[in-house]
């Protein structure tokens, strides 16, 4: 399943994946929600006054990186790499001076869309341009970054916070953009060449039409295919953010809570590699009908049974779907509409993403504030993914490339 001949025919170019979605964490909720309590104390803000400007500045992040994520298709990937780490380094300047409201609007604003948002993307994209044959794999390889990020970043956090106040921890994660990942980005990308592609070329390039995102915007197949898109990161961030409510409504009970993420965080990582080799042997086309089974599954269990390990096995079964789809959404947009304009195709999926898991919170807030127990909150996730596959397939025979002469 893993070759590592491809690995190191292209270590600096995946090198270079790898380290842009590690970087993005610098931007995801799992990693600004440690510094949640250290700001709500130095501004007296509640937990509602919190939450309100997290969303509000994750929404103007999305409706910015539909203008900024498509001006990967205009500039070098060299530059706009370095364009995108240079922003995050002055936005964690930025937070590390926090002084009010407004400041710390535009600070999850500028760590959201150039951390989370732009960061991803440019790694995402960057990937499924130049892999062709070996794409599935490519972008496995570059989202371990981000899981990398996951398993050690909240540790070392913690571990600073002993001895620095949470504002010089920002102050250190901007040395780090400055003096390690931009010469990095420099060094891995000195010799590439914008639109190369790989070398191990095998797989018959066909004359695929190279869609503008006009084009898809006005494509009735995308629309059918959105909801399937968006499930996971909608549904699994309104997990995690009520994560405790979902815990103790279910019985599980909060020692649960620590195996139930690394299960999660392992599986991703499995999740990953699978499905990046499963795309590459039969194309995303083909796997894409599957990937929401696992989290069906995963609600299934959630609302049918109660031994020891239930909320390990969920976790589990969310793990899979959400580890397949950070491959397996772009992969498809590449085969679907062509990699010309990629940049900006995704700009507007990564911006409704964003969009959504702004959205997620406030909705699944409101499910909980009037009365609805976990088992009906997990009912609905159910019921809303099932829908979506099903909407999927009313499509899913011209859910291929279209050949010009």
């Amino acid at each position: 399943m893993f070759n590592f001949k491809f690995l190191k025919s292209n270590f600096k170019y995946l090198l270079f994946g790898f380290l842009m979605t590690f970087c993005s964490s610098f931007g995801q909720t799992f990693f600004l929600g440690i510094f949640n309590p250290f700001i709500r104390q130095d501004l007296n803000l509640s937990h509602s006054e919190f939450g309100g400007i997290y969303s509000m500045a994750t929404l103007v992040s999305s409706f910015s990186i539909i203008w900024l994520g498509k001006k990967i298709d205009d500039f070098k990937l060299r530059n706009f790499a370095i364009f995108v780490c240079l922003s995050l380094f002055f936005a964690s300047i930025f937070i590390s001076q926090l002084s009010g409201f407004i400041h710390l609007i535009f600070a999850i604003f500028f760590l959201r869309l150039f951390g989370q948002g732009l960061m991803s993307h440019t790694s995402s994209t960057a990937m499924a341009r130049f892999f062709n044959k070996n794409r599935g794999k490519a972008l496995g390889i570059a989202w371990l970054g981000l899981t990398f990020g996951e398993g050690i970043l909240p540790g070392l956090v913690i571990l600073l916070l002993n001895y620095i106040v949470w504002k010089e921890v920002w102050l250190v994660i901007a040395v780090f953009l400055l003096l390690f990942v931009m010469p990095s980005i420099l060094f891995l990308l000195k010799n590439f060449e914008d639109n190369s592609v790989e070398t191990d070329q095998l797989k018959i390039n066909l004359n695929i039409k190279n869609w503008t995102r006009e084009e898809v915007l006005k494509d009735v197949k995308f629309y059918f295919l959105l909801p399937a898109v968006l499930c996971p990161p909608f549904l699994i961030t309104g997990i995690f953010i009520n994560q405790a409510f979902l815990f103790d409504s279910s019985g599980w009970g909060i020692t649960f809570l620590a195996p139930s993420f690394t299960a999660y965080a392992i599986f991703t990582l499995i999740s990953l590699q699978v499905s990046g080799y499963l795309i590459d042997k039969f194309s995303a086309i083909k796997v894409l009908p599957f990937y929401l089974i696992p989290m069906m599954i995963g609600f299934i269990f959630s609302l049918l049974f109660k031994f020891t390990l239930s909320p390990v096995l969920f976790f589990i079964f969310i793990a899979i779907t959400n580890g397949t789809a950070n491959v397996l959404i772009t992969s498809t947009w590449s085969e679907i509409y062509g990699t010309k304009h990629l940049g900006a195709i995704r700009s507007v999926t990564v911006a409704l993403m964003v969009f959504s898991t702004s959205l997620s919170p406030v909705l699944f807030g409101y499910l909980i504030d009037y009365g609805y127990s976990s088992q009906q909150i997990f009912l609905s996730m159910f019921l809303y993914a099932v829908l979506a596959n099903l909407l999927f397939f009313i499509k899913i025979k011209s859910y291929k490339p279209v050949i010009t002469a």
